[in-house]
């Protein structure tokens, strides 16, 4: 992924895109220590040498806040994150941030040296790299730099504060990890209070040309308009769906400073294209949404958001009469990994379910499940595909591990990591992967996902659903999901290419879920699954 596009456009979507223009030749107040002139190759290195003095605002931007905040963002990456990473690696990275931010700014890093070049190519900032360890060196030599941006690029010249962590650290996140997050003060602020829940009320998930709907929340403005499950928007406020990021789409569709939103659209019906203005609400988004088909409860999960699993626990209470009980995970892209480990645990009874392997040893623990099944033992099946990701990747690996549940569908995101929140010294979250999970039979998702043991991608039709179920009972079914946590590029590339994902039509949908409900019902055909 590009992540300087993806920050160019979050830059005008950040709350903070208000800026002020800050005077470029004010420094009054702030001493910065100069770095001595020597040769590099005689270079001793000296940890005080980039202190930066003071704590008077410069330019709008305050010195002593700069150095809260990246000290907490550099301590809490390397002290926490999933894989070993360098004071060095964090700074290279804020700095390619920055540099695809300003535009028209060049940033070059070597063995030894931090070189800046404006869009003349003139070198504007010369920097000697300091030892690894040193959080205090390294966030002054960044704040050093930063000022020097200031007096040197319009853009990061007048950019707010806040703005300029906004982009350090959610390009840091993204480029470590594409499920971290970064909520700023502002944003978390509306979230507290509830007022950033304004939404349409509907789920989707990303096609090709556009997103598509999955599922449409009753009452929701979307409810009472046109638009149908399976319709394609193509844009929104005139900007294509298709080269939106999600954060840019989650802002879009949540954000409280635009009331009404101008949808272009496809009906699915008629393949025609359609125009709507939808006027946004505040909604509440249901994280579990039940229903029958053909006696049979299906239960969407649309994230593991908190009280998923009392959710989930209340669902069950209500169907100890049914014959089993099918879980929907596409779309499901977000959410804690706790909710989902703990929503499993509702139908496991006993066992090591999971355990997380980390750098850190705070890391490494192993779940055991609680006695007790809410399901009473009954069958379950999961369907999932490429739109499953994070927590729900581990709700199916759990599942499937423990024996508890056949997954069908094709390969899911490949991002099933356990993440944690942390506040940093603004008041902002960050969320990032902390440790990878693997399941009771040892394998992680991380990187290849969860592959289903039916890839749904080769049925077409009701017939085809019948030879499998006959293929399964006389021994002529193969399991082709990996047995060991092999997961080279090959390997990964070779799995997707045999069970493709598919583009999200009634149809698929459809044929998906009568193979859950056929395999569901077929008691022998599910246990020969469960136990292989």
């Amino acid at each position: 992924m590009d992540y300087k596009k993806v920050l160019l456009g979050l830059s005008m979507l950040c709350p903070f895109a208000s800026m002020a223009k800050a005077d470029p030749d004010t420094f009054s107040g702030v001493e910065i220590l100069p770095l001595k002139k020597q040769e590099v190759l005689n270079y001793e290195y000296k940890p005080k040498e980039y202190w930066v003095k003071g704590t008077d605002i410069v330019d709008g931007f305050s010195i002593d806040n700069a150095q809260k905040f990246y000290t907490s963002l550099y301590d809490t990456i390397s002290s926490n994150f999933v894989k070993p990473i360098t004071h060095q690696e964090i700074t290279n990275k804020i700095l390619e941030g920055l540099s695809g931010f300003a535009e028209q700014l060049s940033i070059e890093t070597t063995n030894n040296r931090i070189l800046i070049y404006d869009k003349n190519l003139k070198l504007i900032g010369n920097f000697t790299k300091v030892s690894d360890n040193d959080t205090e060196s390294w966030v002054n030599i960044l704040i050093k730099i930063i000022l020097t941006l200031r007096k040197n690029n319009e853009k990061i010249a007048t950019a707010q504060q806040e703005q300029i962590y906004y982009v350090s650290a959610l390009y840091l996140l993204k480029s470590l990890d594409a499920n971290a997050t970064y909520l700023d003060p502002v944003s978390k602020a509306k979230e507290t209070y509830n007022n950033n829940s304004t939404s349409l009320g509907f789920t989707y998930r990303r096609t090709t040309f556009g997103i598509q709907v999955l599922s449409i929340f009753k009452d929701s403005p979307i409810y009472f308009s046109e638009i149908k499950t399976g319709d394609l928007i193509t844009a929104i406020n005139k900007m294509p769906t298709r080269s939106l990021t999600d954060e840019q789409l989650e802002y879009i569709l949540t954000n409280t400073d635009t009331d009404i939103l101008n949808i272009d659209y496809v009906s699915y019906i008629s393949n025609k294209p359609e125009n709507i203005f939808l006027r946004k609400s505040q909604i509440i988004i249901p994280s579990v949404v039940s229903k029958k088909i053909n006696d049979i409860p299906v239960i969407e999960i649309q994230n593991f958001k908190s009280g998923s699993a009392k959710e989930l626990k209340d669902i069950f209470e209500k169907t100890r009469n049914e014959a089993g009980a099918i879980f929907d995970l596409r779309g499901n892209i977000s959410g804690l990994s706790t909710e989902a480990i703990e929503s499993a645990n509702l139908f496991i009874s006993g066992g090591d379910i999971l355990k997380t392997e980390g750098f850190h040893d705070d890391y490494n623990q192993t779940y055991t499940a609680k006695d007790g099944d809410h399901a009473w033992g009954k069958p379950i099946v999961i369907i999932v595909d490429n739109t499953t990701k994070g927590p729900a990747e581990i709700f199916a690996s759990i599942m499937e591990g423990s024996k508890r549940a056949v997954v069908i569908g094709t390969p899911t995101f490949g991002n099933g990591n356990i993440q944690k929140k942390f506040t940093l010294s603004n008041n902002a979250d960050i969320t990032f992967s902390t440790s990878i999970s693997k399941n009771a039979k040892d394998i992680s998702v991380d990187k290849i996902g969860v592959v289903p043991i039916i890839c749904t991608s080769s049925i077409t039709e009701e017939r085809d659903i019948k030879l499998l179920l006959e293929n399964i009972k006389n021994n002529k079914f193969i399991d082709s999901r990996p047995t060991d946590n092999n997961k080279t590029a090959e390997t990964i590339k070779n799995i997707r290419n045999s069970c493709k994902a598919l583009f999200p039509s009634v149809e698929t949908t459809n044929l998906m879920l009568k193979t859950a409900m056929e395999i569901l019902k077929d008691s022998v055909a599910y246990n020969k699954l469960l136990w292989k």
